[in-house]
Formats: C-alpha cells, structure tokens, sequence
C-alpha cells in the first residue's frame, strides 16, 4: 500500500460510511425491537381487560363475589401480571388479586371504553368497563324512547395491573445484543483505521518534524520528496514554502519592528482619545513622585468628573457619549502646558499632572479649566448639553510615600466636589485612607435614612426685587443633608444621587409639603409669600406628581397662585412632552412654572415657546464674568430684553458682592438672590424671623 496514492487511499475511507450505516441500522432495529415489546405488553393488557370485563358481567349481577375472586385469581396467573381488581358501579372493590399499586382514586375512576389508565417504571395498569348485556328480552319488555337504542349501562369495572420486570429484562437482552454488534462493528473499523494511519503516518510525520523545525527558527529545514501521490505534491510545496520564507524572513523583520512600536504606543494611550491611559498616567506618576522625594519641585494633580455625561449616553447613545470625551479631552489639553500630563482613567474621569505647578497657581488652572467645562456646550443632533466637571486637587510633596495616596486623596477630593455642588474644586492633603470614598458613598441608604429620620434640612434662599419693590416675601426653597461627622451635601449633588436610587422623587415630595405648608400659615396670618419650589427630571416625568400636588392643595383649601415649580432646561430637553404636559397641568391649578439653568444655549429662547415660564434663572456662565468680559455682558442684556418682551422675570442667583448686585439691577435683571441678598438659613427659622414676624 505504500505506493497508494491519496486518492486511493480516499477510496478505502468510503468504507468506513458503510460501516456507520451499519451501526446505525443496528440501533435502529434495537430501538424498534424495544419499542414492539412496548407495543405487545400493552396489547396484551388491552385484551387482558376486554377479555375480563364481559366475563365479571353476570358475577357483578348476581352478587356472586366467589367466581369473581376467582377470576382475579385466575387473572393474576397469567404471565406477568401483578394484580386484579373488580369494582362495582359504585367504585367499591368487590374483588381483588395479587399486589394492587393503583389508588383508591384510580379505583374510582368512570371510564367508558378499555384503556391504560397508569404506568410507572416497574408496573403498567389497564381498565375496562363491565357492561350489562341488553338482550332481545329486555328489549320486548323495556319500551323504548323514540327510535334510538339506549347505551349499554355500567356495572361495574375491572382493572390489571402488569409487572414490567419481564419486559425490562428483554429490553436489556435487546440492547445488548445490540451493543455486542455495534463493538463487533467498532473493533473492525478500528483495526481499519489502524492500518490506513500506519501507511500515511510516516510522510505525514515528516512534514510535521519540519514545521517544528522551521517554528523553532530553522529556516533551512527541508523534507525528503520520495513520497508519490498528494503526499509528494505536498513535500515538494513545503521546499518550496520553507525557500520563500527564508527569502522574506529578513525583510519582515523591520515590520515587525514598526508593529512593536505600534502596539507599544496603544499600550500606553487610550484608544477612544489619544490620550494617556490609566496604567502609564500611573507610571509617570511614580517617576514623577521619585523625583520629589529625591529633591525635585513639587507638583500637583488633578482628578477630573464630568458632571453630566451619564445623561448624554442616556438619552443619545454611546456614539455621542465618545464624541463629549473627545471634545473634552482637546478642551482640557488647549488649556495645559507641554510638560504638563493629561489622561483619561476611564469612563468619564481624566486626571492631570501639572508639573512644577502647586499651590494656588495648581487652584487657579483648576478653577480655569472648571470654568471652560461649565460654560462649554454639547451639541447633538437637536440637542444641547450643559455638561461641567468637578475636579479635585491634591499636591505632591516629600510627605507624600506612594502613589496610592495621591490617588485616594484625589479621587476623595473630587467625590467631596461633586457632593458640594457639582462643576466646582475642591482640593485635599494625599493623607486619606482609601477608604475613605467607599464609605461615604453608600447613597441608597443615606438618602433613605435621612428622610426617615427627618435629617433632610429644608433651607430658605430669599430673593431681593432689584427693579421694582415687592410687598411679597418671594423665597426658593431648597434642602441640605447633615450627617453626623460628614460634610453636608448640597440639593443638586443630593439630587443627582437620588436619581440614580429612584428617591428624588421623595426629596422634592418633602420641598413641596414644606412649601404648601408655610404658603397655607402665611394665608392664616394674612401674609404675603411667594415659594419657588426646584423639581428633579424624575419627579416632572412622573404623573404622581400632579396628584400629589393637587391633594395637598386641596387638603389646606389654597389656590396654586403663590407656588411656583422650578426645573432645569436639562430636564426640558430630555422629556420635552413630559415637561410641556406637566407645566399645562400646573397653570390649570393657577401655579407658575419657573426655567432653571436659561440661557447657556441657544435653544434656551424656543423653550420660551414651548412652556411659557414666570420665571428665569440665569445660568451662572452669564453672570460669572459680568464686568470683566463685554461678550457676556451684551449677552445677558439681549436675554433680559427677550424675556421682559415676554413679561417673563429673570432672576440672577449665587450673586456674592454688592459691585455684581448693582451691575445685574443696571441690566435691569428682576431679581438676586445669594450671599450679597441674604445668607441661605433653615426655612421655619426664616419664616418665622422673615415672614411671620414682620410688620
């Protein structure tokens, strides 16, 4: 054979399907044969039960309980059953036999033709109705009803049951007769295997020594072509393979090259930005904080948190989500200097190293950089987003002993930016445990203790006319949480948590009580107020709301004239008809709808349009360079002309000197409110104090 060619060897491979067909054909007549000792034991029990059942007739009849035990005694005879029951018409047993399996429910069982009536693994049970005979006597002395014959009446019924054990037995002979050939069959087409394996193993083998020579570098291994057929063709193709590839191998060596450097740098940077990534940010961090324990300058790092990028991926998809980290990332590397360092870490977060930078040149890139996040403005599609960051700033010096410090100083800094407020710096010595965030920011259950324990502080921010004095008390309210040892948190980095939970819902719930409540004490008192109540996007989203307004209206008899409902133009983009629906809603009940955040974009003016608001808040990124920046100025006047044409009020918050106060009342913004109007404090307190006991 070993002058065979391949394709002579091919042909003895067709035996092989020969020999399957025949394994098969062997199982399928085993698995047929099993099945027909199936089929006869169940025909016989169906004849067993046809047979018995006009037999029991006349014994049921008579009464004659004796020959009727004698026919299950007889019964229980014959091969392979097990027991013989007979029961009246009325399902009582009146004769039985052998060991009975079936229940007393079975026993009962009405049926009208013979059947299987149960089966388990050892035994099989058959039934049969005991009919009465209607003979020609019965049929003289019987009248009948119409021309239809009556059917015959049950007396009674039989049941057999069958042992299963014969039957297993010869199923297990069958199959493994069946066995026996199917490893008769497998013995042979092994040895066959065997035979046609021995033949083509050596040129095979051959060829496989001299790939493993060639993968272990030895490019001048080369195979003895003796081999006629396919196999020769194949010995010739692997010289001619093994020649070409030594002819390349040097030429690829500089590809190789430039593909290491490649995978060197993706190694480094992160893929979606270009920039750093977390592993080598890592790395010249430790090299950097080497260089100041040996005597170098001090730096300092920053942790940066966009604010708002989960809505972005939310409500426009993981596309736009990587197009805001882009543009973020170019935004942040135009403000840095060559030597300074920026990554991303993953997700939304980045970091920069500014070297030689600490102290409050380290705060005042912190605060630049947080001020072009806050004023920059995503667009998507029809969409526009106020994005921010908070940044958290932490110094490198020789007190510092590892980089795990400076991450978890970092990363604790800006957790306590966001939790103060969002889009702000805050800064911390690298002394915190790591921790120390884990521990602080279990929100789930502070947020719902709070509210159970009444911790959830509601505070006043009172708002001062600027144009035109108001004989009303015009106040927002908005809330704080204290915990013991823990720095309080403001609303809107308490809101952003509780969304998260499904729980802002309860915190505005709590603003709006406190609102309808003192509105409600102020009527009695006969004095004027004004509350501007902020909603979270869950809560205008959510039809509870309006009811849950609506009843409390109704349980203290006010009107709706002195509330008004306050929400971001974040929340108006992302759930336009929700918010248009809920503001209808609203002015049906006689409240006021206030727009918080106007102004940072330029789809702020259609919003006008679509819900028709009392009142404005300006965003911050308008008032915040008020004076110094001509831009910002023209353009705050052009939306105080826009909104007055409207017979809409603006109103400029967190205004903190009095040089910023007069500016804005020159504008001829309506109102102020911020440490230059009044300090925030408890709201009873205020009330009390500001409302209550004035004259």
């Amino acid at each position: 054979m070993s002058h065979l060619t391949l394709r002579h060897r091919l042909l003895l491979l067709t035996l092989l399907p020969s020999a399957l067909i025949a394994i098969v054909l062997v199982g399928y007549f085993t698995y047929s044969g099993i099945r027909t000792l199936e089929g006869e034991l169940q025909a016989k029990g169906m004849a067993t039960v046809r047979y018995l059942a006009p037999v029991s007739e006349y014994g049921i009849i008579a009464g004659q309980l004796e020959s009727l035990h004698g026919l299950a005694q007889a019964t229980v005879q014959e091969s392979g059953v097990k027991a013989a029951v007979i029961v009246n018409q009325k399902g009582r047993t009146i004769a039985v036999s052998g060991r009975v399996s079936l229940a007393a429910d079975e026993l009962r069982r009405t049926m009208s033709e013979p059947t299987q009536i149960g089966e388990t693994e050892h035994w099989i049970a058959f039934g049969a109705p005991v009919k009465r005979s209607i003979s020609e006597s019965d049929v003289l002395f019987e009248p009948s009803v119409g021309s239809k014959a009556l059917p015959p009446e049950i007396i009674g019924h039989v049941f057999v049951e069958f042992d299963k054990t014969e039957l297993a037995n010869r199923q297990r002979q069958l199959l493994q007769r069946g066995l026996m050939i199917v490893l008769s069959g497998l013995l042979i087409l092994a040895a066959l295997a065997i035979a046609m394996a021995d033949n083509l193993a050596r040129p095979v083998m051959r060829l496989v020594q001299a790939i493993h020579g060639m993968s272990s570098g030895r490019l001048d291994t080369r195979v003895p072509a003796n081999t006629s057929g396919e196999i020769g063709i194949l010995e010739n193709g692997f010289n001619e393979m093994a020649a070409h590839i030594e002819e390349v191998h040097f030429s690829m060596q500089s590809r190789i090259e430039e593909a290491t450097a490649q995978l060197a740098f993706q190694a480094r940077h992160d893929a979606l930005t270009g920039l750093l990534n977390r592993r080598e940010f890592e790395h010249r961090l430790e090299k950097a904080l080497a260089s100041v324990q040996a005597g170098g300058e001090e730096f300092a790092v920053l942790f940066l948190d966009l604010d708002r990028f989960k809505q972005v991926n939310d409500n426009c998809g993981y596309l736009a989500g990587d197009e805001l980290l882009r543009q973020m990332s170019l935004l942040f590397q135009g403000r840095l200097r060559e030597e300074d360092t920026l990554a991303r870490l993953g997700g939304d977060e980045f970091s920069i190293m500014l070297a030689n930078c600490s102290g409050p040149r380290a705060n005042q890139v912190a605060e630049d950089i947080c001020g072009l996040a806050a004023a920059y403005r995503f667009i998507w599609q029809d969409k526009v987003f106020a994005i921010g960051t908070s940044i958290g700033l932490t110094t490198v010096n020789r007190k510092v002993r590892n980089i795990n410090e400076v991450l978890a100083a970092g990363d604790a800094a800006c957790h306590r930016a966001k939790e103060s407020g969002r889009n702000r710096v805050c800064e911390q010595e690298a002394q915190l445990s790591p921790d120390r965030r884990q521990e602080t920011s279990n929100w789930a259950s502070r947020i719902a203790n709070a509210l159970a324990d009444d911790r959830l502080l509601v505070e006043a921010m009172p708002l001062r006319a600027l144009q035109h004095p108001s004989g009303s008390h015009l106040v927002e309210l908005t809330a704080r949480l204290n915990e013991p040892g823990q720095p309080p948190v403001t609303l809107s980095a308490l809101s952003d948590a509780a969304e998260r939970y499904d729980l802002a819902p309860a915190i505005d719930q709590r603003l709006i009580e406190t609102a309808i409540a003192a509105l409600a004490r102020a009527k009695n008192q006969q004095k004027l107020l004004h509350c501007l109540v902020p909603l979270s996007r869950a809560s205008v989203g959510n039809r509870d709301t309006v009811d849950f307004i609506t009843r409390n209206l109704s349980s203290r008899n006010l009107p709706g004239n002195r509330l008004c409902f306050v929400f971001s133009e974040d929340t108006l983009t992302l759930l336009t008809s929700q918010a248009m629906e809920f503001s209808r809603q609203m002015r049906a009940l006689g409240c006021q709808i206030g727009l918080d955040d106007f102004g940072g974009g330029l789809s702020s003016f259609t919003h006008l349009r679509s819900i028709t608001p009392s009142y404005v808040k300006l965003s911050r990124s308008l008032t915040r360079e008020l004076g110094g920046n001509r831009a910002s100025t023209a353009l705050l006047r052009a939306v105080q002309e826009i909104t007055a044409d409207q017979d809409i009020h603006t109103i400029a918050d967190g205004v903190d000197d009095l040089d910023t106060l007069e500016q804005l009342r020159s504008l001829g913004i309506d109102f102020a409110e911020g440490k230059a109007v009044a300090p925030s404090e408890p709201f009873e307190v205020w009330l009390e104090g500001a409302v209550m006991r004035s004259a």
